[in-house]
């Protein structure tokens, strides 16, 4: 049984990571229903996870989502759901980076291969 847990984005170390920076505030499973990170990113690799799903809350910035060959804008505000399986990436209008929290289910060690971004 998992127990209620408590984070806070201020105690978190930001990571850089292949797509910009990353601060895991709940991963692993702590939570017990979903990783949930916050990420910078001005443009992203195209990759997919092979049994992980997300979900993308735009905070700030413009660009595109592009999921399984379809682009989509995104702003603040935007949410994109990503089932395991589909190609996803993610640009930054120009002159402007992305910040969004990606809630990803079910909650796994970032080091699973099921979460862990495989190239499309």
């Amino acid at each position: 049984m998992k127990l209620p847990l408590v984070q806070h984005r201020d105690q978190t170390t930001s990571l850089d990571c292949p797509f910009g920076h990353v601060q895991r505030i709940v991963t692993g499973g702590e939570g017990g229903v979903a990783n949930v990170h916050v990420v910078k990113v001005t443009q992203g690799t195209p990759h997919r996870h092979t049994g992980y799903a997300e979900v993308y809350y735009v905070l700030s910035g413009t660009g595109t989502i592009t999921l399984d060959g379809q682009t989509h804008a995104v702003r603040p505000g935007s949410v994109a759901v990503i089932p395991a399986n589909v190609l996803h990436s993610l640009a930054a209008d120009s002159g402007q980076e992305l910040e969004f929290i990606i809630f990803g289910t079910p909650p796994l060690p970032m080091d699973d291969q099921r979460a862990f971004p495989q190239k499309g």
